[in-house]
């Protein structure tokens, strides 16, 4: 894995068209050491139990890739849309208000790249069970576990705002390590799960990028990027308010710098089919 030399770019509007033209608590959980249990692709709910269909509030969008269960290790099921092929993946981790069908526009489009993409539901949300306690970092692992037994060699993990903040913790957890994670609009803590003070166990690249005005946000991220191993940190904090998923949007001026780093940051640390 090659080594980042930092770069940290404050982007306005003005720079993007130039560059174009030429959520919070505050205690740490300890991450779980170890891999999850067998994950294990299933279509039915586990016994006594009944779950909506993967992609309930999406469902024209889910059934254009595979939808399918995996089961976390407290024997969750966790709902999951795979997307596109090859031995380079992108896990995508939704916002706390959200879904995996948050991601499934961006995920279509990364898969057209020539990467493989697994958008899930976190326990609790979604079309996911609902579980007595939260498992955030478990649901990233075995969502990782499951694209390693599938045949793919490199995973980066990337998540919106919540989303963000469990892929600090997980990438930081998840043995061997991912090859990268990237974090938008990440809160320093969220839940009991702190990013901030997992990040300076990070052996990974790993890119933190907020909206300058998007509340504190782009503080926030020079925080966790400032505790992140300065070998592996990148930060980008561009012009505007948007959150979390929305630095995504196609028609937002400054997410077309946003797009261009992630797809940089991607294609540097798991090249897709054809790279």
């Amino acid at each position: 894995m090659s080594r980042l030399a930092r770069r940290t770019a404050l982007v306005m509007v003005a720079a993007v068209l130039a560059a174009v033209a030429g959520c919070a608590a505050d205690s740490a959980p300890p991450p779980a050491s170890g891999p999850s249990t067998a994950v294990v692709p299933t279509l039915t709910a586990s016994p006594g139990a009944t779950l909506p269909p993967v992609g309930i509030n999406c469902r024209t969008e889910a059934t254009k890739g595979r939808p399918i269960r995996l089961t976390n290790g407290a024997g969750l099921s966790i709902a999951a849309v795979d997307l596109g092929t090859g031995a380079s993946a992108v896990v995508l981790a939704h916002q706390s208000d959200g879904s995996l069908c948050e991601w499934l526009p961006y995920g279509e489009s990364l898969a057209a790249k020539g990467f493989r993409v697994l958008a899930f539901d976190f326990a609790g949300s979604g079309s996911s069970s609902m579980p007595k306690q939260k498992t955030y970092v478990d649901d990233l692992r075995t969502a990782v576990t499951y694209l390693r037994g599938q045949g793919v060699t490199r995973v980066v993990i990337m998540g919106a705002s919540m989303g963000a903040t469990m892929t600090v913790v997980a990438g930081a957890a998840i043995i061997p390590p991912v090859d990268g994670v990237i974090a938008l609009s990440s809160p320093l803590s969220f839940d009991g799960v702190n990013a901030e003070k997992a990040a300076p166990s990070l052996k990974t690249p790993s890119l933190y990028i907020a909206s300058e005005t998007d509340g504190d946000y782009a503080s926030y991220a020079k925080a966790i990027e400032s505790a992140t191993p300065v070998e592996y940190r990148e930060l980008l904090i561009v012009s505007g308010a948007q959150h979390g998923i929305r630095l995504l949007d196609a028609d937002v001026q400054s997410t077309l710098v946003v797009r261009t780093f992630v797809e940089q940051f991607l294609t540097q640390h798991a090249p897709p089919m054809g790279s």
